[in-house]
């Protein structure tokens, strides 16, 4: 469920507010400033940034506003070529009131910024970022939306075909089937990727395996379903029992994915169903598998093709003939899951530019040891793994930062930990090409 941010339609909040305008822009010749409030469209309301988007899309429109000083105003606009010039406040992100038993933000220690408590369930921002949704109270304002302004792909949580299993996992007794919500929308041409985050002994084996075989009724409007390990920290005081998935247990879902991919095959264009997050692969020691089973790579935002794409990646860098000079020792923060990785790309990488870098995994203090993943590491947690070990330049994965203040999960800035470790600190892009782009960089930003 959901709670919404916005206020009535008679409200002096009705509308989107202009955050600016481009200069010089038709917005601009209009009158329009930064501060104003647009009302409405060619006589239709407008209630957030799509709306306003899709309805002035056209080359000619009517545009209601009300200024600064509470004033209506209207003109008409004719577009050639050109776009309104209107920059609309960010979207007012509509709130999660599931209480999902393996919900993630539930499970953040206390004293973190507040917004990474925010739970949203809010089509738009599944539309415009790829977040994950639950339809578990999509309004019917909301599925007429999603079709009149083709919001495609959007993303689902499902977990599993089971009505009442799915409302206890998703802590809502009330939640809509999901089966009949993703029906409506791809009789209505809407594309749907979804995933299924995996709890030993709720959802997984044979309940997992039934869920994969009706979901694939849905096919091809169901694109893909990305299958991914429930993630638990230290934190769970007064949570539901949960227990993490071992390796054996990852073994036996990648066996049955393995079989269920052979089952359902893959659709016309060669995009495979069922995928497995990387995390499965890398908790058992197994092989990633080839590009090939990745199609799209449609799922990689999920954990899902990550590792191969960086394995691919990493093969074509190694192929330049050429290198540059100059590079100055280095070592380099990971998470657990992946250091074997990082250490393998570090040591050829190593090899080519003739200095040493070196990977230090670092245990997740901050979340709890059982959270082996980079991008949930703190500040402390980093400051903590290296001391004593860093060599040269620290260089740091730029997915460990949150939020345009460039701070990590605990409030550390990079400056933060440069200080206290005494050495120069280094973000980069976790790819082969982001991490040789801060190596032999042109304006590289340091942080002292």
């Amino acid at each position: 469920m959901r709670e919404d941010a916005g206020t009535g339609a008679g409200s002096s909040r009705s509308g989107v507010g202009v955050e600016a305008v481009a200069p010089g822009s038709p917005a601009d010749r209009a009158g329009i400033v930064a501060g104003d409030r647009i009302l409405s469209v060619s006589g239709h309301p407008v209630e957030d940034l799509l709306d306003l988007h899709f309805l002035t899309s056209r080359r000619r429109f009517t545009l209601a506003w009300r200024d600064a000083s509470g004033a209506g105003r209207k003109k008409e606009f004719r577009l050639e070529g050109e776009t309104p010039g209107i920059f609309p406040e960010p979207i007012r992100v509509r709130r999660c009131r599931n209480r999902c038993i393996f919900c993630f933000v539930h499970q953040l220690p206390k004293g973190l910024r507040r917004t990474l408590y925010v739970k949203d369930e809010d089509v738009r921002l599944s539309f415009l970022h790829g977040q994950y949704v639950t339809f578990s109270d999509l309004s019917d304002e909301e599925a007429a939306k999603i079709v009149r302004y083709r919001l495609s792909p959007l993303y689902v949580s499902i977990h599993t075909t089971d009505p009442e299993l799915r409302r206890r996992m998703l802590g809502n007794p009330r939640a809509a089937d999901v089966m009949v919500v993703m029906r409506r929308l791809i009789r209505a041409g809407i594309v749907l990727h979804g995933q299924i985050v995996v709890c030993p002994g709720i959802n997984d084996g044979a309940e997992l395996a039934r869920s994969l075989r009706e979901l694939s009724g849905l096919r091809p409007g169901l694109r893909t379903v990305a299958v991914v390990p429930v993630g638990l920290t230290s934190h769970r005081t007064g949570l539901p029992p949960l227990r993490p998935v071992t390796r054996d247990q990852a073994r036996e879902t990648v066996d049955l994915l393995n079989a269920l991919g052979k089952e359902l095959g893959k659709s016309a264009d060669g995009e495979p169903f069922a995928v497995a997050a990387d995390e499965y692969f890398l908790m058992t020691g197994r092989d990633i598998p080839g590009r090939r089973s990745y199609g799209s790579f449609a799922q990689i935002e999920n954990g899902v093709g990550l590792v191969r794409r960086f394995r691919d990646e990493a093969i074509s860098l190694f192929r330049r003939k050429r290198w540059p000079g100059g590079a100055e020792e280095g070592t380099v923060v990971t998470g657990r899951s992946a250091a074997r990785l990082v250490a393998g790309f570090l040591e050829e990488f190593s090899s080519r530019a003739g200095t040493r870098f070196f990977a230090v995994p670092v245990v997740n203090r901050l979340m709890g040891e059982s959270v082996t993943v980079t991008g949930l590491l703190g500040g402390s947690d980093i400051v903590g793994g290296v001391r004593g070990k860093v060599r040269g330049t620290l260089y740091i994965p730029s997915v460990t930062l949150r939020d345009a203040g460039d701070l990590f999960l605990d409030g550390l800035s990079p400056g933060d930990i440069s200080k206290q470790t005494g050495s120069p600190v280094v973000l980069f892009e976790p790819t082969p090409r982001g991490f040789l782009d801060a190596v032999y960089p042109r304006n590289r930003p340091e942080y002292h």
